[in-house]
């Protein structure tokens, strides 16, 4: 599995400040896999409860992923 994670912890950045960056974490990641070429597609969610996004090769993992990471979240202190 791979897994980036970025957290900006307590710094107080604007909700407009949050989308650009997380829109630029976005075009960057997929930009990256698209020059891969991958035989098979991706699905891919952008998740509403926190900025990011979350690519599974099939929606099953795709959801088991995001409840995971929704679980870690929620634990660590997200919004």
């Amino acid at each position: 599995m791979t897994r980036f994670v970025v957290d900006l912890g307590d710094i107080d950045l604007s909700r407009d400040v949050q989308a650009m960056i997380s829109e630029d974490i976005q075009k960057t990641v997929l930009s990256h896999v698209a020059r891969l070429q991958l035989e098979k597609p991706f699905v891919t969610k952008f998740p509403r409860e926190w900025w990011g996004l979350i690519m599974h090769d099939h929606f099953d993992g795709l959801f088991e992923r995001e409840a995971l990471n929704q679980k870690a979240f929620m634990t660590a202190g997200g919004r």
